[in-house]
């Protein structure tokens, strides 16, 4: 017989080296997360694109962002509170019902399709695929690795959400640097040029009216290539300055560069031939300017840095971990060389349904599949006839207990009692009979 079960144990101890580690290292990574979500939301889209006078692009580039960012934050809460997969007591009770009649061999570093491996820690014999976390200190099912920046074990319960993590955090960070650069790389020059706590000056500016068509009279009081933000600036510090006009279409981005007239005589010809817009100058009284303190710049380049980190981090750890998936791997089992991957589906969605859940749009949000391929108790072979929908064909079908599905993939030694109640299941227990017999 076998020993006694153990009482499963429980997770890290709270004051241990090792937990103390996981969770200073997860409060790293938590900080990273919310600091990026600040700087962008409050930092930049708040105070620098206003200051360059982009106010179009504060609205999509929101949504873009807070978008992507938002489902890696859900993915990272998934990620680390998911239980990652523990030995549930279903296994347990089917190991104490079936006794001796289950075949049990010690763990090796291989495959070992099809075979319950008896985990010396936890006392207890475990399901194909399962391993015993050394930090969590109990046995994952389908277990990849223990990540320490969730704080958790990634298995068969939380990898899809592990997997949506990385690309979601990996994703908004290139997000983030895309639509910032231009003022990331303005923001690292102006710290040169730091006056009296200010970096970054826009200048007094008045109110202006917009209109379609050229100003026809008066005095040109200046010609030059300048943004229409820059023209209210200038226009603003003329006293005599009525206005400005240009020649284009004008979609409210005030950093491009146009040939801009300012003019002391306001009078408004609008032509369809002519297509120019003129901004009047409706009061002389100017609002303060509007600046950048030292502070401001300072947060939003830690944000680039940040953001530039995370995003040379995940790369290579997406290059690592998707493939594996389509592949029907973890990070163990990919050093496995006795045999070819037993549960390798034969096709990159196949495979990835086996981690996603079948497919549909649920693989993009980070909650349970709606129909998960597998119990993490047994899989699919490779030798299994699939479904259309991913699943085995020993799935298929509402009569197919989970306890027929791990007798026969685990090759359970039959007695007269299963014989007689496969039977009694009618096309099940024939194709059982047949499947069993080879």
């Amino acid at each position: 017989g076998r020993p006694p079960q153990a009482a499963v144990v429980g997770p890290m101890k709270p004051g241990s080296a090792l937990f103390r580690a996981s969770q200073a290292t997860m409060t790293v990574s938590i900080s990273v997360f919310l600091y990026e979500g600040f700087a962008y939301n409050i930092i930049y889209l708040g105070r620098i694109l206003p200051a360059v006078g982009k106010h179009a692009f504060v609205l999509p580039f929101a949504i873009l962002f807070n978008a992507i960012w938002g489902l890696a934050i859900w993915s990272y809460v998934r990620a680390h509170f998911s239980d990652p997969g523990r030995v549930p007591d279903k296994w347990r009770d089917f190991v104490r019902a079936i006794g001796d009649a289950l075949p049990v061999v010690p763990a090796r570093p291989e495959w070992q399709p099809g075979k319950a491996t008896y985990c010396k820690k936890c006392d207890l014999p475990r399901p194909e695929r399962a391993h015993h976390c050394l930090l969590c200190e109990v046995c994952v099912l389908r277990m990849d690795h223990h990540c320490p920046w969730i704080n958790n074990c990634v298995g068969y319960r939380n990898h899809k959400f592990f997997l949506l993590l990385g690309m979601y955090a990996c994703l908004a960070s290139f997000a983030a640097l895309a639509t910032s650069l231009p003022e990331l790389v303005h923001c690292a020059g102006a710290l040169t040029r730091i006056q009296d706590g200010v970096v970054w000056e826009l200048g007094a500016v008045a109110s202006f009216a917009q209109h379609e068509g050229y100003i026809s009279n008066g005095g040109k009081l200046l010609e030059q290539n300048m943004t229409v933000a820059e023209a209210r600036v200038t226009c603003s510090k003329l006293p005599t300055c009525k206005g400005f006009t240009f020649r284009g279409a004008y979609d409210g981005d005030e950093s491009k560069v146009r040939d801009i007239y300012l003019k002391n005589h306001w009078d408004v010809f609008a032509d369809s031939s002519h297509p120019w817009v003129s901004f009047r100058r409706m009061s002389d009284e100017v609002a303060p300017p509007k600046r950048l303190e030292v502070t401001d710049i300072l947060v939003f380049l830690i944000f680039g840095i940040l953001a530039l980190f995370v995003a040379v981090l995940l790369t290579p750890m997406l290059a690592t971990h998707v493939p594996l998936a389509m592949r029907n791997l973890t990070t163990i089992e990919d050093n496995y060389e006795n045999m070819r991957n037993p549960f390798d589906q034969g096709s990159t969605t196949a495979n990835l349904a086996q981690v996603m859940g079948a497919p549909g749009v649920d693989w993009l949000v980070p909650i349970d599949p709606w129909k998960p391929l597998s119990d993490g108790i047994s899989f699919a072979r490779s030798d299994e006839r699939l479904e259309p929908d991913g699943s085995s064909e020993l799935e298929d079908g509402e009569d197919v207990k989970p306890e027929m599905l791990w007798k026969m993939r685990y090759r359970v030694r039959r007695r007269v009692a299963d014989v007689q109640e496969e039977a009694s299941d009618g096309w099940l227990g024939s194709y059982v009979t047949r499947w069993w017999n080879g």
